[in-house]
C-alpha cells in the first residue's frame, strides 16, 4: 500500500486571511488524496515540522509586525529555518510556493536560493491575461492561457536554472509583462512556483486549481 503524501501548508498574513489559502488550496489538495496539516504557525517552520512531509506550501509573505500594525516590519525566517527548508528540497521533498512566498524574504541565502527566484512588486487588484509559454510541462498539462482577476505579480527568475512555464500580460495603461509560474528540480527534490492567489475567487480560478492540482502531482511525482 502506497502511504498517503504529507503536506504542511503554512498561510497567512497581515494582507492575506489563511482561511482563503485554507480553502483555495488545502481543499483542493486534500480531494487529491493529499493529507494537509494547515498552520499559521511561521516559527514553528523548522527541521521537525517538516519531517515525516513530503510537500511544503507558503501561502504568506516573509514579514511581521511586532509591535502592531504602525511599528517596524521585521523578517521573521531564521537562518535555521532557511537551512531547513533548502535541506528538505535537496533531499528529495517538494517545495509548492504561492502567491507572495517570494516577498520580504531573505534576498541572500537557502530560502532564496530554494525558490528560485523572488517578487518585485504588484499594481492594483486587476484582470490581466496569464500566458501557457510551456506547453510541454506537466505543470501546465491540460491548461489553456486564460483572464484573471487578482494582483498581477512582477517576478524576478533564476533564468539559468528554472523553467518559465507561464507569463502574465497587463491589459491596462501599463500593459507590463511578468514571468508568472516556474517549476525546476533541485538536489532531489522539485520546486514550483505560481503567484495567483490574493483572493478566493483567484485560487479558485479553474486554470489556477488546475495548475495547482498538476504542481502538487509533479512535486509529488504522482503523475509518473
Amino acid at each position: 500500500m502506497i502511504d498517503q503524501p504529507q503536506a504542511l501548508l503554512l498561510a497567512g498574513d497581515r494582507y492575506h486571511d489563511a482561511g482563503i489559502a485554507f480553502t483555495g488550496i488545502g481543499d483542493l489538495l486534500e480531494a487529491e488524496g493529499i493529507a494537509v496539516q494547515r498552520t499559521t504557525d511561521f516559527a514553528a517552520l523548522d527541521a521537525d515540522a517538516l519531517d515525516g512531509k513530503s510537500l511544503l506550501i507558503i501561502l504568506r509573505d516573509g514579514i511581521e509586525w511586532p509591535e502592531g500594525p504602525n511599528g517596524p516590519r521585521v523578517v521573521w525566517m531564521q537562518p535555521h529555518q532557511e537551512r531547513a527548508i533548502e535541506e528538505f528540497v535537496l533531499q528529495g521533498g517538494a517545495f509548492l510556493a504561492l502567491h507572495n512566498a517570494g516577498w520580504a524574504y531573505p534576498y541572500q541565502g537557502g530560502y532564496r536560493r530554494t525558490l528560485g527566484g523572488y517578487y518585485i512588486g504588484h499594481p492594483p487588484i486587476a484582470r490581466f491575461r496569464v500566458e501557457v509559454i510551456n506547453h510541454t510541462h506537466p505543470v501546465t498539462r491540460g491548461v489553456e492561457s486564460y483572464e484573471i482577476v487578482d494582483e498581477q505579480h512582477w517576478l524576478h527568475w533564476d533564468f539559468d536554472r528554472v523553467t518559465p512555464l507561464l507569463l502574465s500580460q497587463g491589459l491596462g495603461e501599463d500593459g507590463r509583462q511578468s514571468i508568472s509560474g516556474w517549476a525546476y528540480e533541485y538536489g532531489r527534490g522539485r520546486v514550483v512556483y505560481l503567484p495567483h492567489g490574493h483572493t478566493l475567487e483567484a485560487l479558485q480560478h479553474p486554470m489556477n486549481q488546475r495548475l495547482v492540482r498538476n504542481a502538487a502531482r509533479w512535486l509529488l511525482r504522482m503523475a509518473e
